[in-house]
């Protein structure tokens, strides 16, 4: 069905369309659908033909690969308002991640053969996507330097600074399971909670329960994600 929840609400929380008047809006939601997912349902597969832009209304969505003993390595977390599969825009090759809904979610379905003919139509949106797509090379050569260069605690430390930045708080709660958190991170669930221990041990972090951790020393955590 078409795209509905409210008045381009799946739109609106999305950066990459901010700022776009109200033609310009409805010309995109015109093309788009709305799917549900429950939780762990995988929403596509490497090796299936690109399909539509995919953005997240409500809920989470895991991106991950499989490597060649068939382990999962998780690559991103999406959450409301972020998006996947852009390269669906420009480039019809199979794709190469697995997405999987953590909880129940939907997603709003953006065509991408049509997307690209608004793109023709409305320069500033061609414009907005090229600058996301040229943030997330920069962001993804990052982590990868993160991974291969950086320490256990330092990936560690780094997680939690950026998770205290985006909840503004130093009163923190995870998003996903640590399962998740620690093939993010290129480390093992044990290796996690271990590090996690020690981090509290050393009066930098308070593990509480559940998914809550409060960061008590923010310097030495910025110190230890900079080490």
């Amino acid at each position: 069905m078409q795209c509905n929840h409210s008045p381009h609400s799946c739109l609106h929380i999305v950066p990459l369309f901010q700022n776009l008047d109200t033609h310009q809006l409805q010309a995109i939601s015109d093309i788009s659908v709305e799917k549900h997912y429950s939780h762990n349902q995988i929403i596509y597969h490497a090796g299936d033909l690109n399909g539509p832009l995919l953005v997240v209304n409500t809920g989470k969505i895991k991106i991950y690969r499989l490597d060649i003993e068939g382990n999962e390595q998780v690559m991103r977390i999406l959450h409301p308002g972020e998006f996947t599969n852009e390269l669906s825009l420009f480039s019809k090759e199979p794709l190469q991640d697995y997405a999987q809904a953590i909880g129940e979610c939907s997603i709003c379905m953006i065509d991408g053969q049509l997307m690209q003919k608004i793109m023709v139509e409305y320069p500033l949106i061609a414009l907005k996507i090229t600058l996301e797509l040229s943030h997330r090379l920069i962001e993804r050569d990052a982590i990868l330097h993160s991974v291969v260069k950086g320490s256990v605690d330092q990936r560690l430390a780094n997680y939690l600074v950026d998770l205290m930045t985006k909840q503004d708080s130093s009163h923190i709660q995870l998003p996903v399971s640590k399962g998740t958190i620690a093939s993010l991170l290129a480390m093992s669930q044990e290796t996690l909670s271990r590090r996690l221990k020690l981090f509290q041990e050393e009066g930098v972090i308070d593990l509480e329960k559940g998914k809550k951790i409060i960061i008590l020393d923010r310097e030495a955590l910025i110190q230890k994600a900079m080490m």
